[in-house]
């Protein structure tokens, strides 16, 4: 892909999620071969090598103990090939528990055919610990 095209995808991608969060607007640009590899030590860190897998493991997870949406606000996009950086944030995100969800992230994120294909997100390890405590 080229830089122009996978702009286009990512832009249009996390404009998606701003507006309705990561449900299924966000899981149909997943490939079925996505793999999504989650930093730090939180118990939701490791790497999960199909979209169904990420589903069950990471979001469903993440959706079962999250009392508000978690809708990004994007700060930057770069763009190299079929590769992109994107840092975001979220904020008023809450728990279930009580725990502020809010914080700064950073996927770095391959695109092919249009699909997201693999994914390495950068989060506070903190804030997850807390989340799942």
């Amino acid at each position: 892909m080229t830089s122009s095209a996978t702009r286009a995808t990512v832009e249009d991608l996390f404009a998606e999620v701003s507006r309705t969060g990561f449900g299924a607007g966000f899981q149909d640009r997943l490939s079925d071969d996505l793999v999504f590899t989650v930093t730090g030590t939180s118990p939701l860190a490791g790497r999960y090598p199909s979209r169904a897998e990420y589903q069950e493991k990471v979001l469903a997870r993440l959706h079962e103990r999250v009392a508000t949406p978690i809708r990004p606000t994007v700060e930057q996009v770069l763009v190299d090939g079929e590769w992109a950086t994107v840092l975001f944030r979220t904020e008023g995100v809450r728990g279930h528990n009580g725990a502020d969800f809010g914080m700064r992230y950073c996927w770095v994120l391959r695109v092919v055919d249009d699909l997201v294909v693999e994914i390495t997100g950068f989060y506070d390890s903190t804030k997850m610990l807390d989340l799942f405590a």
